[in-house]
């Protein structure tokens, strides 16, 4: 598991800061146009996944590391939402459903996807403010937030504040197949 989250890391981080949540989105079922724009081979600086959707249109990340002289497959379910004009993606960050979330807004581009991350010290103040439920800690190089307000809130607060998500630093997974 530890690539996936590494590579979903990689797409929503703030330098080394982050956001978590205690649950997805609500799902979106997507169209077909969508799920084939989205499925296939996918890079990201050094790492690859691969991403499908079963035939009821359930969406999965994998992705194959060596561990313990040995390949691992690993796999995770992703959860899609598109509100408004956007289009969001969640990922458990452990295979336990006691896990948290990283969320991101992404958008396909040709032979690409561009993803923004949400913005770590925008939420910080939120939750420092008592806006938001959760807990922050930092370090003297990182934020990261842990958010407890239910997921929809927080949908609604990024569809309606720019702030919330960094759009400043995009990261292009460029497609392979």
């Amino acid at each position: 598991m530890k690539i996936l989250s590494a590579v979903f890391c990689m797409a929503i981080l703030v330098g080394c800061s982050s956001v978590t949540m205690k649950e997805p989105f609500p799902g979106s079922q997507l169209t077909e146009k969508e799920q084939n724009q989205l499925t296939g081979t996918w890079q990201l600086d050094e790492s690859v996944v691969h991403v499908a959707f079963t035939s009821n249109g359930v969406p999965w990340l994998a992705a194959v590391e060596w561990q313990d002289n040995d390949f691992v497959l690993n796999k995770s379910r992703l959860y899609f939402t598109k509100h408004n004009d956007a289009l969001y993606v969640c990922m458990p960050t452990e295979s336990d459903e006691t896990s948290e979330y990283l969320f991101a807004e992404i958008k396909p581009a040709g032979k690409g996807i561009n993803a923004w991350g949400p913005d770590a010290a925008y939420f910080g103040k939120l939750v420092e403010s008592g806006t938001l439920k959760g807990s922050v800690e930092r370090d003297e190089h990182s934020t990261s937030v842990k958010l407890e307000t239910p997921a929809v809130e927080i949908l609604e607060l990024i569809a309606t504040n720019h702030a919330a998500i960094d759009y400043k630093t995009p990261l292009l997974f460029r497609k392979l197949d």
